[in-house]
């Protein structure tokens, strides 16, 4: 189910209107969509499995992403029927498409670090922190709240990420170059570093620096280790394209010839090998 907390008062690094009227607009949408469908995700396991789309080596129609992320019938997000009304529909795909032209922005731009405005910065909570920083309700007792289940900071994000290349496991195979196949593998490691919790020490709030501390610096590391792996990831999809299966009977292929599946090597250092 989607969160209460708003996409600003969450993360309020992220100061660019334009931005923040995207997510805004992304996150009213799923709480409409969460009272009458179950297990309708937040808007930041959306982030993550955006960012995953656009590093994807196939382009996933909308029809097809949509209604795995929702968990809604594909015929009904086609038709709209998953959908309120066509309209809701449409204000949702117009604030995707928005978004997921500034994510692509920022992995076209070339940064040097991550603090540069140009690069990837993604919208996630520190839940822990907005949490930890609130004052405590008359009455209340503060032995009774349970971080611990509360998501880590960055933990929706990264299985959103992970849960696109689950789905589409086939386009996220590895190629046959061992370089970027390993390039790969450790690139999506730092991403599934973050699936898991948070239990270092906590060193800082990143919703409020005064408030008391609610992320590790272990954690904030893994985070950059990932954004920069969401990189590797854009660049590699984007150098291989679109998988291809070799065609071995159909077509006479010569073994000096580049092979059919667009790894660039010849036919018989690859699927010829």
């Amino acid at each position: 189910m989607t969160s209460s907390p708003t996409p600003d008062s969450a993360n309020p690094s992220i100061d660019d209107d334009p931005t923040l009227a995207t997510l805004e607009a992304l996150d009213d949408v799923l709480a409409e969509l969460s009272e009458h469908h179950e297990l309708i995700p937040t808007w930041e396991f959306c982030e993550g499995a955006l960012t995953a789309l656009l590093c994807t080596r196939r382009q996933i129609p909308v029809g097809e992403f949509l209604s795995a992320l929702l968990s809604i019938d594909a015929d009904q997000v086609d038709a709209a029927e998953g959908f309120a009304s066509e309209a809701q529909r449409t204000r949702f795909l117009m604030n995707w498409m928005a978004r997921e032209s500034q994510i692509r922005a920022a992995l076209d731009a070339q940064v040097e670090a991550l603090d540069d405005e140009q690069a990837l910065d993604p919208a996630v909570m520190d839940m822990r922190g907005l949490i930890a920083a609130q004052p405590p309700e008359e009455g209340s007792n503060e032995d009774e709240e349970d971080e611990g289940v509360l998501p880590a900071f960055a933990y929706p994000w990264a299985m959103g990420f992970m849960s696109v290349v689950d789905i589409w496991e086939q386009d996220w195979e590895p190629p046959r170059d061992k370089a970027i196949a390993s390039d790969m593998s450790d690139a999506l490691d730092c991403i599934r570093a973050l699936c898991e919790d948070d239990t270092a020490s906590p060193a800082l709030n990143l919703f409020d620096e005064n408030g008391p501390p609610s992320v590790s610096e272990q954690r904030l590391e893994q985070f950059g280790e990932a954004v920069w792996a969401v990189y590797d990831l854009y660049a590699i999809a984007k150098s291989l394209g679109p998988r291809i299966d070799p065609v071995r009977n159909e077509l006479k292929i010569g073994r000096n010839d580049l092979c059919s599946c667009g790894s660039g090597k010849k036919y018989k250092k690859c699927c010829g090998a």
